[in-house]
């Protein structure tokens, strides 16, 4: 296995029942967090072979026949549920992301309900059993940051309780070398909530900026996941977390031989996401113990759910998000 790019952090430690194991580890989670937002994470509450299984749903969702992807289409009217693909709604599909999607919430929340494929209760069960530890996952490592900066271990918990958070199953699909010229797989981005679990298959391109700005392979770790930090977060820390962009490009060609003569392929690449958000109620503002003399107030303050509504309608609309986002880009209500 080659070195890590970024700090490996072992969850089963920061979760340890010996304090002294868990400070050091919470530690190290936090200034990881501070100088590049990324960090790979093991020891978490799944072994390989679930997720072994879940890629599994995924090739198997992704190769059903389009009709009946259309059927569970879901776009901003539905929360973003089901499946969906850039192309399709793209103002300029010619610039829109290489991937399709299928979105899943939180299972129990009836006004914004799943739309999952029929005859099929493994992918249901399988996906809501990982929807549900990646959320108490996440709620540990909240508890870790905010142990960090002086607060209650309990703080934010109130902010992200209703579980408004959102999971991506990602396929980028085969395609030509020479469609890179005009798109990329995932256009450069920051997230948009609090944290992003990913996992990826073996398949290469992520990556990640760094502080000299240059694009760094960020390659998968099996057994690993990689956790980054989102805006929201970043806001609530006063931006000493950082919110990094990262993007998707094209792993390196295979050459394959056809009827035409020899074609240069980019392979498949699929990946599952998990986004934690706040509640959608939630008033996102820098917390006070990160505001400082030396470090003034740099956010004002954001209702979580509009502002991960406008992102998430910006990537129906536009196919792809923009590098960096600024309040501004909210849609102006309309005047009646």
């Amino acid at each position: 296995m080659s070195t890590p790019i970024f700090p490996v952090i072992d969850y089963s430690r920061i979760v340890s029942s010996n304090p002294m194991i868990a400070a050091q580890e919470k530690d190290k989670l936090f200034q990881s967090f501070k100088d590049v937002g990324f960090i790979y994470l093991k020891g978490f509450n799944f072994p390989p072979e679930f997720i072994d299984t879940l890629f599994s749903h995924l090739h198997k969702f992704f190769s059903l026949p389009e009709e009946q992807k259309l059927a569970i289409e879901g776009g901003e009217k539905q929360a973003f549920r089901g499946w969906f693909a850039p192309a399709r709604t793209a103002k300029n599909p010619e610039k829109a992301d290489q991937k399709e999607a299928f979105g899943l919430g939180n299972d129990k929340d009836e006004t914004r309900p799943n739309r999952w494929p029929t005859n099929w209760p493994e992918f249901r069960r399988d996906f809501t059993t990982f929807y549900e530890e990646c959320y108490k996952m996440h709620l540990e490592v909240l508890r870790a940051l905010t142990e960090k900066v002086g607060l209650d271990r309990e703080s934010l918990i109130p902010s992200v309780k209703a579980k408004d958070c959102y999971s991506a199953l990602l396929h980028y699909y085969e395609t030509s070398l020479e469609s890179f010229d005009t798109r990329v797989r995932s256009a450069p981005h920051t997230d948009f909530g609090t944290l992003t679990l990913l996992f990826n298959d073996s398949n290469g391109g992520l990556q990640v900026k760094n502080k000299e700005g240059q694009w760094i392979d960020a390659p998968p770790m099996r057994g690993h996941a990689i956790v980054n930090v989102g805006d929201l977060l970043s806001r609530w820390f006063n931006g000493q977390l950082k919110s990094t962009q990262h993007r998707v490009v094209q792993p390196p060609a295979e050459t394959r031989e056809t009827a035409n003569g020899i074609t240069n392929v980019i392979p498949s690449r699929y990946a599952i996401a998990w986004f934690g958000h706040p509640n959608r109620d939630a008033v996102v503002e820098p917390l006070k113990e990160c505001v400082t003399p030396e470090w003034t107030q740099r956010f004002k303050a954001v209702v979580a759910g509009k502002h991960v509504k406008e992102r998430m309608a910006r990537l129906l609309e536009h196919g792809y998000l923009p590098e960096k986002w600024t309040d501004d880009m909210h849609r102006k209500p309309i005047a009646v």
